[in-house]
C-alpha cells in the first residue's frame, strides 16, 4: 500500500510541472559598431584625465652667453744696450775748438811734433794706409793704457775703429806714436779728420789729419 502512494504522489508531481510553461531569457545580441564606440569612448576619457593631472609646462628661459672682447694689451719693447769695453762714445765729446793740448804746468799736457802722412797727401779711392801722430807728454802725470784712450771726435770717418788704447811707455817726459787704421773714401775730395787723446771723458791733445782723394 505504501509504495503505490509514491507512485501516485511522483506521478502528480510530474504533470505538474509538465503543465508549468518555460520561461526563456533571451541573450541580448551586441553590436559590432558599439563596442568599437567604447572603446574609443574610454580611452578619450583616459587621455582627458592624464592631461588634466599632467603639470602646465613652463617655459625654459634660454641664456646666451656674453662673450668679453679683451682689448690686446700692448707688447713691451725692448731696448739693448750694447757695452764695449775701452771703446769711448764720441757722442760726448766736445768740438776740437775746445780742445786744449796743455803745457808743462798742466796735469796733461802734450806736444805734436809729427803726422804722418802729412796733411794734403793725395790717395787714390778706397786706398788703406795708416795715420800716425808723434805727441810728446808735457804734463806732470803719467800716461796710463788702463785709464787712457785716443779717439775719433769729429770729422770725416776715415778710420776702421774708432778708439784705441795709448802705447805703453807714455810717462811724464816721453815721446810716443799714436796709430790710426784708415782708408780713402771712393769718391775724390778734400777729406778732414779730428781726434784726440782722452781720460775719464775729460779730452785734450788734438790731433788732426787732411788727406786728398783723386
Amino acid at each position: 500500500m505504501r509504495g503505490n502512494k509514491l507512485l501516485i504522489l511522483l506521478a502528480g508531481l510530474v504533470l505538474v510541472l509538465a503543465c508549468v510553461p518555460t520561461v526563456a531569457t533571451p541573450i541580448p545580441t551586441l553590436d559590432p559598431g558599439a563596442v568599437h564606440t567604447y572603446i574609443a569612448q574610454t580611452a578619450k576619457a583616459a587621455l582627458t584625465k592624464t592631461a588634466a593631472a599632467l603639470p602646465s609646462s613652463t617655459p625654459t628661459a634660454t641664456f646666451a652667453p656674453t662673450r668679453t672682447t679683451a682689448s690686446p694689451s700692448s707688447s713691451p719693447t725692448v731696448t739693448f744696450i750694447f757695452i764695449l769695453p775701452g771703446a769711448t762714445s764720441s757722442l760726448s765729446a766736445p768740438t776740437l775748438a775746445g780742445i786744449v793740448s796743455g803745457t808743462s804746468n798742466s796735469d796733461y799736457g802734450c806736444k805734436l811734433f809729427s803726422t804722418e802722412p802729412a796733411d794734403g797727401t793725395i790717395f787714390a779711392p778706397r786706398t788703406d794706409f795708416v795715420a800716425k801722430w808723434g805727441v810728446k807728454n808735457i804734463g806732470k802725470k803719467d800716461w796710463f793704457r788702463a785709464t787712457m784712450d785716443y779717439a775719433y771726435v769729429s770729422g770725416d770717418k776715415l778710420h776702421k775703429v774708432a778708439s784705441y788704447d795709448i802705447p805703453k811707455g807714455a810717462e811724464s817726459g816721453k815721446n810716443v806714436f799714436l796709430t790710426v787704421e784708415m782708408a780713402a773714401f771712393k769718391n775724390g775730395g778734400t777729406y778732414t779728420t779730428k781726434w784726440a787723446l782722452v781720460e775719464n771723458n775729460k779730452y785734450f791733445c788734438p790731433l788732426t789729419l787732411t788727406i786728398v782723394v783723386k
